[in-house]
């Protein structure tokens, strides 16, 4: 198995069905991503927005990942995750919390206490 990857707001990319799609090239896989993606969401989800090598990494990002805030400030101040942030969690990231209670799990089991 591979290592799992965290994306900045406590997503694990590694478990993403984008990201799996992307590093196996799929893109029926992709396509099936894109078309849950639109029908969950209700936006308009096209192939091309699906594909990522993960948030943290290198290379390509989904449309999430791409237009994400609380990744850009992440970036911004060179942190592998905002759980390494002297702010955490910040409002951005609580406001995210409330939709997706699983990000914060991971981002307190990787938190230093300091």
């Amino acid at each position: 198995m591979s290592q799992e990857i965290v994306a900045c707001c406590g997503l694990v990319c590694s478990s993403c069905p984008a990201y799996l799609a992307s590093q196996a090239n799929d893109e029926a896989a992709a396509k099936a991503v894109a078309e849950e993606w639109s029908k969950n969401y209700g936006v308009d989800c096209r192939v091309e927005h699906v594909w990522c090598d993960g948030c943290t990494l290198p290379g390509r990002k989904c449309a999430h990942c791409g237009e994400c805030e609380i990744r850009s400030c992440c970036v911004e101040h060179g942190l592998a995750n905002c759980s390494e942030c002297p702010d955490y969690p910040c409002g951005p990231l609580t406001g995210f919390f409330r939709m997706v209670p699983a990000a914060q799990a991971k981002l307190d089991s990787l938190r230093i206490p300091g």
